[in-house]
């Protein structure tokens, strides 16, 4: 008699598939029926929504147990088109110089508004030749940054760009900080202007949301408890 008790108890945990929001939010948590799950993004006011990514992340779910879930999101660190770049190398301008440009696409670069995203460049591996800027096209004197060319006959000086989003005292995405593009050997005797273009490092991708295992909890066959939130199933 107890066994069935327990079990029947247990059983009306077990309704995770469906659509789930927090009291008072715009975001949405969809648990679908293929083990697929997406989390929208919230509602936005004024121009910025048309800018704004449908998503916030989406990958696969699991029950692991009586009461819990499980979330891991896509893995964007290995597969996404965001880290992909075309590097253009060219000869111009003053030769003492380096230059180079980014190109972002349209979206972030209007979102670099609201929350800046710096540019970080390091030459030769040497912690005292970096530069970090928000500005898209950069000037450097090359006998402050690079190698000259009596101490490397080749001539030929490391660059590694990463790009730093300083989103301190943002909450809605916690995930993404550092983005490590490029490292790439450069002859700044033939090249000194450089031009690293960026196509899909677009607001979906800057704002994706990883998880790794997440946990979930369900409370009832009605609500799920989640980062310290109540989210509530809704009946279409």
């Amino acid at each position: 008699m107890f066994c069935k008790i327990n079990c029947k108890a247990q059983n009306t945990l077990n309704a995770p598939q469906g659509m789930y929001k927090v009291k008072g939010s715009s975001i949405h948590l969809e648990l679908k029926a293929d083990s697929t799950y997406m989390i929208s993004n919230p509602k936005s006011s004024g121009h910025f929504e048309l800018e704004q990514c449908s998503y916030s992340s989406k990958g696969r779910w699991k029950q692991i147990g009586n009461d819990v879930l499980e979330i891991v999101s896509e893995n964007f660190y290995q597969k996404q088109d965001g880290f992909k770049y075309e590097l253009k190398k060219q000869n111009k301008f003053s030769p003492d110089s380096l230059y180079i440009e980014v190109y972002l696409p349209e979206s972030l670069i209007y979102y670099k508004n609201g929350t800046p995203v710096f540019f970080s460049y390091t030459f030769n591996d040497d912690v005292s030749k970096h530069i970090s800027t928000n500005a898209n096209l950069i000037r450097l004197p090359k006998q402050k940054y690079l190698w000259s060319k009596t101490s490397n006959s080749v001539n030929r000086n490391h660059l590694t760009f990463s790009i730093n989003a300083n989103i301190s005292g943002v909450t809605s995405y916690k995930s993404r900080i550092m983005f490590d593009i490029l490292e790439e050997d450069i002859d700044t005797e033939k090249t000194n202007y450089l031009t690293i273009t960026l196509p899909y490092f677009d607001l979906c991708f800057f704002e994706f949301e990883l998880y790794n295992h997440d946990l979930l909890f369900i409370k009832n066959n009605k609500e799920l408890l989640w980062q310290g939130e109540s989210w509530e199933k809704q009946i279409d």
